[in-house]
């Protein structure tokens, strides 16, 4: 089920689930410094369904951080596994805008559940924990591999002029 897939490197399971995500959802980002925010929207209204997607790039440090990850894709009817969609989308198109290589680090804190039954199983990157915190806070680690993947749909989105 998660062999690879000729031509998008991507595995089977991702490669399976990409356009079902597109079928219902799109994805634009936002701008700040050295941090990029995600905005997950259902694609029939045009309404924000996430809380919070943000990255940053630590470029002296070839570290990228995910400071939030809330796509309150898990919120909606009968979407089971987008949300492991949305953030395999989100970490490559970040790594295409900053154009990061092989080998950079992604790193992210989150809680010792949510790693075993989320981010354990996202079998297109290697997360480990790296320490235990306190209570169920875990630091999570993995490198970043490229992969040959069309981010071209997620745009930069537009201030609305109460935003500026």
């Amino acid at each position: 089920m998660n062999t690879q897939q000729p031509g998008t490197g991507c595995s089977a399971f991702m490669a399976s689930h990409l356009p079902e995500f597109f079928d219902r959802f799109g994805i634009n980002y936002t701008i700040d410094g050295p941090q990029l925010e995600y905005f997950v929207y259902d694609i029939k209204d045009h309404l924000d369904i996430s809380c919070s997607l943000t990255l940053s790039f630590d470029e002296a440090a070839g570290q990228i951080n995910f400071m939030t990850f809330y796509p309150g894709i898990f919120q909606q009817k009968e979407c089971r596994y987008l949300s492991a969609v949305c953030f395999f989308l989100v970490i490559h198109h970040f790594a295409n805008f900053h154009h990061i290589g092989n080998g950079c680090q992604i790193l992210f804190n989150t809680r010792q559940g949510l790693f075993d039954t989320f981010y354990s199983h996202l079998k297109d990157f290697n997360f480990h924990v790296m320490a235990c915190g306190e209570e169920d806070r875990v630091d999570v680690r993995s490198l970043f591999i490229p992969i040959a993947t069309d981010t071209s749909m997620i745009i930069e989105r537009a201030f609305a002029d109460e935003e500026i």
